[in-house]
């Protein structure tokens, strides 16, 4: 019988039981995709993300929902990077091979850690696709905010983003998850990520939620890739300038956090998503093959 040390890290944040969870498997090396399957299914995180060291500042990074392998996650990664500081101690500029592409990601000495998103790629959508996005999410028109855009996004994932007229109406909604599912798979959407842009704190950018049925999560308490695609699709249609920008999500599910996503040019060309986590969890997992 084979034992692998895994962790609990939260990301997105610096106090334990708040931000989003993550499973992280810091030494994958020989776990066979069946054996990330089910090691992912047991953790029962959105996401438990499985680290390869591949050479000197350079690792392979994979990604897996209780169900499914996804292409990237933002909360993981985070986890992930924060644990390379904690337990190896790496610092500095990284490069991370994943099912996108290779990422620039980067530790900081404070502990705040970053990751390069994938170039930034936005599609409209058909006014009957908004419809039955809206139905799924029990919503109808007053609820929009029509100022704002309503429209797909990707840094790696595609992902569909609402603007919704108000954070107390976004709190208040009640999905029809299964349904949603079913949309979310017909327009190739990992997630459908909600926004208003009356946040609780008037630094931030926007307060979010996000549900991801199409890959086996109901509702994400934290959701990096997603952000950094949203404050993409909000620079690139004039709504915030480029910089530095915070983004609140998880209140809906009593896990508060923050997400940073940076902007560095009109142009989109670089696009990073940052955040802070802490270690919640230190285990080791049996393996009967």
């Amino acid at each position: 019988m084979r034992e692998v040390e895994i962790f609990q890290v939260d990301a997105f944040t610096k106090e334990p039981f708040l931000g989003n969870p993550a499973g992280v498997v810091l030494d994958a090396d020989d776990l066979t995709a069946d054996m990330r399957q089910c090691i992912a299914r047991e953790m029962n995180c959105s996401e438990t993300v499985f680290v390869v060291h591949l050479g000197e500042h350079h690792y392979d990074f994979r990604y897996y929902t209780p169900a499914t392998e996804v292409d990237l996650c933002g909360h993981a990664t985070i986890a992930a990077l924060h644990l390379l500081r904690e337990w190896s101690e790496v610092i500095g500029d990284l490069l991370v091979q994943t099912n996108v592409g290779r990422l620039r990601m980067r530790i900081e000495d404070s502990g705040m850690v970053w990751m390069e998103q994938a170039k930034p790629q936005f599609r409209d959508l058909e006014q009957v696709e908004k419809a039955q996005i809206l139905e799924a999410l029990g919503m109808s028109d007053k609820d929009v905010a029509p100022e704002l855009p309503f429209a797909m996004a990707s840094t790696g994932l595609w992902q569909v983003m609402v603007p919704v007229a108000s954070r107390r109406t976004l709190l208040a909604l009640e999905p029809r998850i299964d349904q949603l599912g079913v949309v979310s798979r017909q327009l190739g959407a990992a997630c459908v990520h909600l926004y208003a842009r009356d946040p609780v704190a008037p630094q931030s950018a926007a307060h979010t939620r996000d549900f991801a049925p199409a890959v086996g999560v109901a509702e994400d308490p934290h959701t990096g890739t997603a952000t950094g695609a949203l404050a993409a699709l909000l620079v690139h249609r004039g709504i915030i300038e480029p910089g530095r920008h915070v983004f609140e999500q998880g209140w809906s599910v009593k896990r508060p956090g923050h997400i940073w996503a940076e902007i560095n040019s009109t142009d989109l060309s670089s696009v990073w998503v940052g955040g802070e986590a802490v270690t919640v969890l230190r285990g080791e997992m049996r393996l009967t093959k």
